[in-house]
Order: structure tokens, then C-alpha cells, then sequence
């Protein structure tokens, strides 16, 4: 698990050059190297795994309580030559100064999953990437003690490299073990590329030619190689226990956006996968405990969803037979009586007592808290739920006369969490390595084959 922690700018590029240019490298030398976000997002790219041939995963503070985070990191990278843990420091409080781990975990400027958290509770060794702006300015930026080396990123001329090489070795005591090019057209390319494609190849490699001309990569692995793990560090908290249970996933061109170490979590539980298309199939897999139907775009793909129609009349009766569904963002919209999609309404699943309606310009997922109005599955009323909110929908209550409440509703006063009997829908992503309990509820559900309601009142 040899890991290496990475100090990037608070804004630019997701992922940014600098961490690009590292993780292609490292791979171009024959290295199986995996990638971690220091923030969860539910909709992946596709940019790193074109890169290293390993999916991007995450890691997330603020999600994920600091044995979640080593756990989850300790199973991403076991296949792996290096880990790299990519996230920003720039807005955090020093650590010494932070009155808690919670202060310590979120930015000023509201963007949880902190570096500094994860490279503490992983003992990693820390690279900063300082903007070479700051260095022709003659600003030096104030660096946390934890960073033990700096890349220079944005040099513009290569004959600048060895006076700002000297600049910050002289003064922050830290070593430079490399330099990026400004490279200013290829910049603005990944700025304007899209999520769920590769990168351009010529951007690539031309961010790897440049950063090899001015980096010692050994250096840099030496560095990832310097730390033993701490005791005790590999001990997965996720045993399973009792007997496994099956598990179906909703995978297909409409839905299959989930955290990416989400299916992990349910195996390291005992689960069994196997996945379903809400697109194609006719009905849903046989002898299967819960039914997971993740984010996506239905959206896209409205017309195709609501005309199968045996699809649908399996999903609901199981759901009248009390069976579990867990669903997430745009499954969640799915689940609902009718998607409003601008100028048209297309029929959807019918589980849930609202219509979804997607909105005109969303925000990207966005963090939130929220207090459980009912006990249940997800918690005793009161508990409170973090997650990531997706902003592509707005759930509009649209009850039946027949609804009866002690079946049906909301679980928080926002309407962003919806049940039907032991079905939840959820416009917050949930991170499940976080909540054993949500997962292993939901398994002893299924293989009891409980039908009552496990929601009480508010």
C-alpha cells in the first residue's frame, strides 16, 4: 500500500493537470497506480480510468468517520503499485487549530472530503503542487508541517525552474521533486471536457512530456515508500455476518452511477451481486433479498423506461409484497408517479407518492444534512443523515386518495427522503461502507422475507 498524498489547488479542473500528469506517468513506467478523490461524488469519470487502467475511487472525511476511510482504502489498493489521494488543503484550518475533527474535515469554502483528514488518518506522506504565480509574486504560501515536498506547478519558462526550485527549497525547507509546464491551451481543454469521457490523448501526453522534463519520478516513489503502515491498518471493519443474501443492481445505459466502493461494501456484508436493466429486462433476477437502483439519467432514456411494462409491474409487486428497494437520485425519480421532464410528463414506476421533476439548469451534487422525521431502516427519528444531494431533481407530492400514511411518506421534513413500506427512495446519496447497519437491515429483511413495514411514527 505504498500511497502518496496530493496537494492540488481549491479550483481548476477535476481532476486536475498537475494530478493528471502524475498518475499518467507513473503509469506510463509500467505502475498499476490507483486514484482516490479526497470528495465523493456519485457520478464518476471516466478520465482516470483511461489513464491507469484502475476505476477512480474516493475517499470523503466529511462522509466517512476516519476506520471507514482506512478500510475502504485499504481494499481499493490492494491490487495496486501506488495509491494516489488527490484533494486540497488551501481552505483548511492548520490542524492544531481545528477544534474538532468535523471543523477539520470541511472547507471554508464548503467543499467537504479535506485532505489533511485522510492523509492523517492514512499516514501519508504529503506533495503540495504551489502555482508558480505565487512564486513570480515572490509570496510564498504557508505550507502545513505534514508536507514533506512541493511541485511547482504553472512554470511558464523553463529557465525559471531553478531559481523557484532554490526560492522554495530556501525558504519552506521542503524539496522540489518536480515542475509542470503552464501548457495554457491544453489547461483550458480540460476545463471544458466532459465528465464521462476520456481525455484527449495529445492533452495527456502532452502534460506527461512536460512534467517528465523537470521531475525526478524516483524520488517521488521513494517518498510513497516511506512509511509503514500504521498497526493494525488492513483490519477490514465490514465482516460479514449470518448468511449471505443476493442483492440485485440496476446497470444499464439509464442507471448505474453509484459510489464507487458502494458494491464492495454490500460483498464485504455477504452479499452476492447480480445485475438487472431497468431498460430491458422483463422482470427482476430470481431468489434476490434487495433491489438497488442507483443514479443515472432516466431522463435521458424516459420513453424506453416507462414502456416496459413488465419491468414495472415486477418492481411493483414487490414492493406490495414489502420486499426492499434502495434507490438513489435518479432511481429515485424513477420510483416516482410521473417524471416531468420541461414540456413533457412520462409515466413513471408508481412506487412512490410523488412526481419527480427534473430540473432546468442543476447544480452538481452538493452536501447536506438531514434529521430523520420517522425511525426506520436509515435510523431512529432524529438521526442525522450526511450525504451528497443531487440537484437534477425536485420532488413534487402528488399522494392518492387511498395513500395511507403509516405506509407511505416522507422520512425528512426537506421531502428529499420518500419510503413505501420497506422501500426507500432517496434524492441524497448515502454512502453505505459508512452505514453497516442500512445494508445489513436490509439483508436480514430479505432473508426473513419480512413484509411489515419497519417505519414507525414521526
Amino acid at each position: 500500500m505504498t500511497r502518496l498524498a496530493l496537494a492540488i489547488p481549491g479550483s481548476g479542473p477535476d481532476p486536475a493537470a498537475v494530478g493528471i500528469a502524475l498518475l499518467a506517468s507513473m503509469a506510463e513506467q509500467g505502475l498499476r497506480v490507483q486514484h482516490f478523490r479526497s470528495w465523493a461524488c456519485p457520478i464518476g469519470t471516466r478520465a482516470i480510468g483511461a489513464l491507469t487502467g484502475l476505476p477512480g475511487r474516493h475517499l470523503d472525511a466529511w462522509l466517512m468517520p476516519p476506520e471507514v476511510c482506512r478500510s475502504v482504502f485499504a481494499r481499493g489498493s490492494r491490487s495496486a503499485d501506488l495509491a494516489i489521494i488527490e484533494g486540497t488543503i488551501e481552505t483548511i484550518p492548520r490542524p492544531l487549530a481545528a477544534s474538532s475533527y468535523e471543523e477539520s474535515c470541511t472547507s471554508t469554502c464548503g467543499r467537504p472530503g479535506a485532505l489533511m483528514p485522510l492523509a492523517e488518518a492514512l499516514d501519508a506522506p504529503i506533495v503540495a503542487a504551489i502555482s508558480c504565480d505565487w512564486l513570480r509574486q515572490f509570496h510564498l504560501p504557508h505550507l502545513p508541517a505534514r508536507v514533506e515536498a512541493v511541485i511547482l506547478d504553472g512554470l511558464c519558462d523553463r529557465r525559471e525552474f531553478p531559481d523557484m526550485r532554490r526560492m522554495v527549497e530556501l525558504v519552506l525547507g521542503r524539496p522540489v521533486l518536480g515542475a509542470l509546464p503552464a501548457l495554457p491551451e491544453v489547461r483550458a481543454a480540460l476545463q471544458d471536457a466532459p465528465r464521462d469521457c476520456p481525455l484527449d490523448p495529445d492533452c495527456v501526453a502532452a502534460l506527461v512530456s512536460g512534467f517528465r522534463q523537470f521531475s525526478d519520478l524516483d524520488a517521488l516513489r521513494h517518498l510513497a515508500c516511506s512509511r509503514p503502515l500504521p498497526p493494525g491498518f488492513e483490519t477490514d471493519a465490514l465482516v460479514p455476518t449470518g448468511p449471505r443474501f443476493k442483492v440485485a443492481y440496476a446497470h444499464d445505459e439509464a442507471f448505474g452511477d453509484y459510489f464507487p466502493d458502494t458494491l464492495e461494501t454490500l460483498e464485504a456484508l455477504g452479499a452476492e451481486l447480480v445485475e438487472f436493466s431497468p431498460l430491458s429486462d422483463g422482470d427482476l433476477p430470481p431468489g434476490v433479498d434487495l433491489v438497488m437502483i442507483g443514479c443515472g439519467f432516466p431522463d435521458r432514456f424516459a420513453e424506453e423506461l416507462s414502456a416496459n411494462a413488465c419491468l414495472i409491474a415486477a418492481l411493483r409487486a414487490w414492493v406490495c409484497r414489502g420486499r426492499p428497494i434502495f434507490a438513489e437520485g435518479g432511481g429515485c425519480a424513477y420510483l416516482g408517479r410521473l417524471m416531468r421532464l420541461g414540456d413533457r410528463n412520462v409515466p413513471g414506476v408508481g412506487v412512490f407518492p410523488f412526481d419527480a421533476a427534473l430540473l432546468p439548469n442543476p447544480e452538481p451534487p452538493a452536501p447536506v444534512s438531514r434529521a430523520l422525521i420517522r425511525s426506520g431502516l436509515l435510523g431512529e427519528a432524529g438521526t442525522v443523515l450526511r450525504g451528497y444531494h443531487s440537484n437534477r431533481w425536485q420532488l413534487l407530492p402528488a399522494p392518492e386518495p387511498d395513500d395511507c400514511p403509516a405506509r407511505s411518506g416522507y422520512l425528512t421534513a426537506e421531502h428529499d427522503v420518500c419510503f413505501r413500506r420497506n422501500a426507500i427512495g432517496s434524492l441524497i446519496h448515502l454512502h453505505l461502507a459508512a452505514m453497516p447497519q442500512l445494508v445489513s437491515g436490509f439483508a436480514g429483511l430479505g432473508r426473513h422475507g419480512q413484509t411489515a413495514p419497519l417505519f414507525g411514527g414521526p
